[in-house]
């Protein structure tokens, strides 16, 4: 497994159509069921003797571990836009911001085949590993947390304990290499607006997306990241479509939001039986 605790400079991570729509890892991983308490104003108490069982009862658990997994995928010194709700929003979320480590925190890479998709995870630092670039010392990491409104104690010893449960690993309990399909795309932070996703991008999207047809009708249909992260098909018809389309957003291998992973769920369809006869 690829450590880095000095990781490289990670560009935007939109993915091509041609990379993403015709392959899927194998992997025991799969979408989260849907959690309940979507948001969190600030993180609950996380139990030492933590078990994955005890995060799935938990809405709350469960939706702070799911934001740590989707933040954790990417690598130090990322560029974000999305900001989990027990982040401060104010006066943040109109801009980016820098995903970083404290400085007891190494970046890891996931097991992956190659020329797969990077996916990338964190671990507490150990004996041996090399010294933090960017976040060096504890004054250092305050600094930044107030600059971009990240809570002081974001990726501390039990956020990492919680996240590291939910990673995806195989039956004999290794880490393994998550879902490359279908992919999410990130969303703006909350009453932030919203966006048209490009065209080149909707084969990596869930497969209640496929039938997405860009000529249908006068102006044609588009699918749209709205603030909360659900996606939604419009017609292009009042639409302003912008040339970077989502460009630069970054792609996770889990849901952003609960509303995007219910906006997501493959369609149902409930049919009533007219005909039905009482027998006796």
């Amino acid at each position: 497994m690829d450590t880095r605790d000095t990781p490289p400079y990670s560009a935007p991570t939109t993915p091509e159509q041609s990379k993403t729509a015709n392959f899927v890892a194998q992997s025991t991983a799969s979408t989260p069921e849907s959690i309940s308490s979507a948001t969190l104003n600030t993180t609950p108490h996380i139990p030492k003797n933590l078990t994955q069982d005890m995060v799935e009862a938990d809405p709350r658990l469960k939706r702070l571990q799911q934001d740590l997994l989707v933040l954790t995928s990417f690598n130090d010194n990322s560029t974000i836009h999305w900001r989990p709700s027990w982040f401060q929003q104010e006066p943040f979320s109109s801009r980016v911001w820098t995903l970083h480590n404290p400085p007891h925190v190494v970046t890891e890479e996931l097991p992956r085949r190659p020329a797969t998709r990077q996916v990338m995870t964190r671990r507490m630092r150990r004996p041996g590993d090399r010294p933090p670039l960017y976040m060096r010392s504890q004054v250092q990491w305050e600094r930044y947390c107030d600059m971009y409104g990240v809570p002081h104690d974001f990726l501390c010893e039990d956020q990492i304990r919680l996240l590291r449960l939910g990673l995806p690993r195989s039956r004999d309990g290794r880490l393994c290499e998550p879902l490359s399909y279908p992919l999410y795309p990130e969303p703006q932070p909350l009453n932030q607006g919203d966006y048209v996703l490009d065209v080149r991008n909707y084969g990596g999207l869930p497969p209640k997306f496929r039938s997405v047809d860009p000529e249908f009708g006068e102006y044609g249909e588009c699918v749209v990241v709205l603030s909360d992260g659900s996606l939604r098909v419009e017609q292009r018809a009042g639409r302003c479509v912008a040339r970077d389309q989502g460009a630069g957003r970054r792609w996770s291998y889990l849901p952003w939001t609960e509303a995007q992973e219910v906006s997501c769920r493959p369609m149902t369809l409930k049919l009533r039986l007219w005909n039905s006869v009482k027998v006796e």
